[in-house]
């Protein structure tokens, strides 16, 4: 079977159309923001931000869940003066904010969002990679990117001449370093086995045997810990410390330029998540199930997929009525106004599942796409590899979507720890536990190898 050299016209549209998973950790932001005040709220019983709303003829004041309040949180900050403090370093001082965020625009270039596409075009078959860029060392990329936007921190803390910016940005070179070769070194038994540093490659082997979790789980935790670490999140979060350091490399910023660390946090967890899935929980495949499979019943593939999601808004509705039937029995003074905005709600989720279960019918039913027979190779059609691809990214996102309440929850579950605590539990005891559990990863593999 014999792959095109020059690239055809749809190719070209669909690899210039991947470029746009560069901004999905933007659109994570927009995300994660409602996620956590929501669930800090929901941690802390009480109701999080639910006072600023938007008024929508019919159904009243409308607070989308405390959605509102977020963009008027981000409209504060977007319109707020910026300044640089007396004696700063101003280059450095603006330049800093930046380096977080533009590096959320490169980490996605090696993640792979879906597996290859294959699908005859014109008698001839195309190969489309699932990354936009398709590396031999993906992984060693996504490493680089990650630890370059710790380069904001440092510049931050440096260019702001404030003692307690210097030592946040000190302890967050200190954290780069630590949990970054902890990172490494619990990857790498999962790199034994697959042989490969190319996460496309990687996910592969999980698909044809088994995810990185159940053949890595002592990996998989180490992994998880240090990536946690990384991110600079709370119990980690010794480089901002707001008991000792303020607010620490980012305690002289305010307005956008804060707002431009706070959402590289954000995307950062983003990123981190979406490694995380990729490597140990099998990226984007779906499980139990073969992407073979998937595009040989494409029709039923797409169906499932629209009952699942018909299924979650189904699950929404039952919560909305649950919480009106909860609120028509509470002395709530604004009980009315809640209700009516919950209309709005009951009538966008009635929409939506009819609109799938109609969508998935119509797939069941009407949609079975032939393959063709190319060098006596069946390959299947473009239609196949979109809805194939359109699978895989869902799954991937559910995947990642899951690992970042896991970041949340870890949050606002457990205290901050000391700084020397944090480097004893890096140097002491992840870094052994990730270099014993490589030495016996690598010795079960020589003896089942035999290579």
């Amino acid at each position: 079977m014999d792959i095109i050299e020059s690239k055809t016209w749809v190719e070209w549209i669909i690899t210039i159309a991947k470029f746009a998973f560069c901004f999905v950790p933007v659109l994570y932001i927009l995300l994660l923001i409602p996620m956590e005040r929501r669930g800090a709220g929901f941690m802390q019983d009480r109701q999080g931000p639910n006072r600023s709303y938007i008024k929508i003829p019919f159904f009243g004041k409308v607070r989308l869940f405390g959605y509102v309040q977020n963009m008027c949180d981000g409209t504060k900050l977007f319109f707020k003066e910026m300044f640089a403090p007396k004696g700063a370093k101003k280059f450095l001082y603006y330049v800093a904010p930046a380096i977080p965020f533009a590096i959320v625009f490169l980490s996605p270039c090696v993640i792979p969002w879906f597996g290859p596409m294959v699908f005859d075009w014109g008698g001839q078959v195309v190969r489309i990679a699932g990354p936009i860029v398709d590396s031999e060392v993906g992984i060693l990329l996504l490493f680089g990117f990650s630890s370059l936007s710790a380069y904001g921190a440092v510049l931050a803390g440096l260019s702001s001449r404030s003692k307690y910016s210097y030592l946040g940005s000190l302890r967050t070179t200190a954290m780069t370093i630590s949990y970054e070769v902890c990172q490494g070194l619990s990857m790498m038994g999962l790199l034994v086995l697959a042989g490969s540093f190319s996460l496309t490659d990687i996910v592969t082997w999980q698909e044809t045997h088994v995810w990185g979790i159940v053949a890595q789980p002592v990996a998989f935790f180490c992994f998880l810990i240090a990536t946690i670490a990384e991110t600079g999140r709370a119990p980690f979060d010794v480089a901002e410390g707001e008991p000792e350091l303020v607010a620490g490399y980012h305690t002289e910023y305010g307005a956008m330029q804060f707002g431009l660390f706070y959402m590289g946090e954000y995307s950062h967890i983003c990123i981190s998540s979406l490694l995380v899935a990729t490597l140990f929980l099998g990226g984007y495949s779906v499980p139990f199930v073969t992407t073979e499979t998937i595009q040989a019943h494409m029709g039923g593939s797409l169906a499932i997929l629209c009952w699942v999601l018909a299924f979650f808004a189904l699950a929404f509705l039952h919560m909305i009525y649950r919480y009106s039937r909860k609120l028509r029995a509470s002395a709530q003074s604004n009980k009315m106004e809640i209700l009516q905005e919950y209309k709005l709600y009951k009538g966008i989720g009635w929409i939506a599942a009819f609109v799938l279960v109609c969508a998935g019918v119509a797939s069941w039913m009407f949609y079975n796409p032939q393959v063709t027979m190319i060098d006596g190779v069946a390959v299947n059609t473009l239609g196949a590899a979109l809805g194939t691809a359109l699978i895989h990214l869902l799954v991937l996102l559910v995947k990642s979507v899951f690992f970042c309440w896991v970041w949340i929850w870890v949050r606002w579950t457990l205290p901050r720890f000391r700084y020397d605590h944090v480097m004893h539990l890096g140097w002491k005891i992840i870094l052994n536990i990730a270099i014993l559990n490589l030495v016996v990863t690598a010795v079960v593999a020589k003896l089942m190898g035999g290579n």
